[in-house]
């Protein structure tokens, strides 16, 4: 072996050296990391125990859209109940309305969801769906949010919408069809878009009308609503749609550059629940459900007076029963401890409802009758002005 060669062997293994050296230096991991990796082995570490507390009592609830009223009423819900590591409700953003039953079932760390109160109805008899009377329970009855219908100006009643294109928003996907085929009008074409990118494509002349289901009044729909361009369609309150749906207004006072003073806008409205998967008691997720149920069914108060929480939870009244639907048990066990009335922000709608069935019926009634003598007495209120 020559010189030259000896010397070539060295400088190579000089730079291998070296090379190792530097990787070692970039591709270790730092002494905390190494650390924290250590902890994560070992159960009883400070960290693993810090860890194991944060989750302990957290309770994750599925909402929608941001700009939806789903995501508001989580966020009013957990500045109310939000107690550190004691208790602590984490709202996500799903795709709202009955297809939040999809995740509530199958989608792992998910503990409860908003969903509509014909979630049941739609998806019945479908595969991987069946028996939801069974497969799913409730908190509570929220509120009802109103379907808002956007059309072009050429679109005069919703029966204009027979053959047309158009748009649905979120869980209206859903909800949005059911509630024309029950009118029986038939679309042309059914997308899934974004609401206010609906508007745009009305501009466009893409589509002929955006379909929301969501509680009014809608974040930002005043100033994006344009009226050379767009009309806010009417929804008559059909017989067909007595079983499913109640009836519902938009006012001035929800839209006041949209509607004028002292007209309305006819619409139909669908329950919101705070639903949540049939978690066994004595096992750690109904621990934390049911927390999380004593938590917000004690502090309704302190959400009530919290002076941004949104406007609906003037109508809501969480003792509400759901006919068809079976209480998680925590929450009927705490209704039944405590009395069934739950304060309200609207205590006249109480007092109304008393003075309409007692207008109305002089007998004892079961949750179903009452039920649909709600759905009359939300006609009274409305035809009355009320």
């Amino acid at each position: 072996m020559t010189i030259k060669d000896m010397t070539s062997r060295k400088l190579a293994r000089v730079a291998m050296s070296a090379w190792l050296a530097v990787a070692f230096i970039v591709f270790a991991p730092p002494a905390d990391a190494q650390i924290t990796s250590a902890d994560q082995e070992t159960p009883t570490s400070a960290h693993q125990q810090y860890r194991d507390l944060i989750n302990s009592n957290t309770v994750t609830i599925l909402g929608a859209s941001l700009s939806g009223s789903y995501i508001k009423f989580l966020d009013d819900i957990a500045k109310a109940v939000n107690d550190g590591h004691n208790l602590r409700v984490l709202p996500i953003i799903g795709e709202g309305g009955s297809q939040n039953i999809r995740d509530i079932l199958y989608l792992k760390g998910v503990d409860a969801g908003i969903v509509m109160s014909t979630s049941l109805d739609s998806y019945q008899d479908k595969p991987l769906f069946e028996n939801l009377q069974n497969r799913l329970q409730y908190i509570a009855r929220l509120y009802e949010e109103e379907f808002h219908i956007i059309g072009a100006k050429d679109i005069g009643s919703v029966a204009d919408l027979a053959g047309k294109k158009v748009g649905f928003h979120g869980g209206a996907h859903v909800s949005g069809q059911e509630l024309l085929a029950k009118l029986k009008i038939e679309p042309a074409e059914a997308i899934k878009i974004d609401f206010f990118e609906g508007l745009e494509q009305i501009k466009r002349g893409e589509i002929s009308a955006i379909i929301r289901a969501t509680a009014s009044p809608m974040k930002d729909l005043n100033d994006k609503f344009d009226p050379e361009f767009h009309r806010m369609v009417s929804i008559p309150f059909e017989d067909a749609l007595i079983e499913s749906h109640l009836p519902g207004k938009l006012t001035h006072k929800n839209y006041p550059k949209i509607i004028p003073e002292g007209q309305t806008v006819d619409t139909a409205a669908i329950g919101v629940v705070l639903a949540v998967y049939p978690w066994q008691p004595g096992t750690d997720r109904y621990r934390r459900v049911a927390k999380f149920t004593d938590a917000l069914f004690s502090n309704v108060e302190k959400l009530l007076a919290d002076k941004n929480r949104h406007p609906k939870w003037d109508d809501v009244n969480l003792a509400a029963k759901l006919p068809g639907w079976t209480r998680f048990p925590a929450a009927e066990e705490w209704l039944q401890k405590n009395g069934q009335q739950l304060p309200t922000a609207s205590a006249s709608l109480q007092s109304n409802f008393s003075t309409f069935l007692q207008s109305e019926a002089g007998q004892e009634l079961n949750d179903q009758q009452k039920e649909a003598l709600f759905r009359e007495f939300q006609k009274w209120r409305g035809q009355s002005g009320q």
